[in-house]
C-alpha cells in the first residue's frame, strides 16, 4: 500500500523550493511577504496550482501577484535547476481567500449574535 501518492510528494517539493526561491533567491524584496499555504497538482503532474497569502499589510494581493509575473521565468529556471524532476508543471499562482473568506463569515456571525442579545428583553 502507497502511503503517498507521487502528486502529494512532489506538491510538498513544489512548496518549499518555490518558498526557498521567495526567501533567498530571487531578489524582488516583495516575495518576501508572500508565504505559500497550498499547492495542488493535477493527476498527470502537468500543472501546479499555487496558492499564496500575502503577510504584509502594505503589499496589495495585486502587487504581490506581478512581483510573481515578474519573477516567473527565474523562478522556473531555478526550480528546474534544484529539482530532479523529469518534467517542471506549468505554474499557476492563484490568491488564497480562504482566511478572508473566514473573517467575513466570523463578522457575520457576531452581527447575528449582537442583534439578538438586543432583541432579549
Amino acid at each position: 500500500m502507497r502511503r503517498f501518492a507521487k502528486k502529494d510528494k512532489v506538491s510538498d517539493l513544489l512548496r518549499h523550493a518555490i518558498s526557498n526561491a521567495f526567501l533567498t533567491e530571487l531578489q524582488d524584496p516583495d516575495l518576501k511577504w508572500i508565504n505559500l499555504t497550498e499547492v495542488k497538482i493535477n493527476r498527470d503532474l502537468s500543472v501546479a496550482r499555487i496558492f499564496y497569502t500575502v503577510l504584509e499589510q502594505n503589499l496589495s494581493r495585486e502587487k504581490a501577484g506581478k512581483a510573481i509575473s515578474a519573477n516567473m521565468g527565474v523562478l522556473r529556471s531555478y526550480l528546474a535547476s534544484k529539482l530532479r524532476l523529469k518534467h517542471l508543471p506549468e505554474l499557476r499562482f492563484a490568491f488564497d481567500d480562504t482566511y478572508e473568506n473566514a473573517m467575513h463569515i466570523e463578522e457575520l456571525i457576531q452581527a447575528i449574535h449582537k442583534d439578538d442579545d438586543g432583541d432579549t428583553p
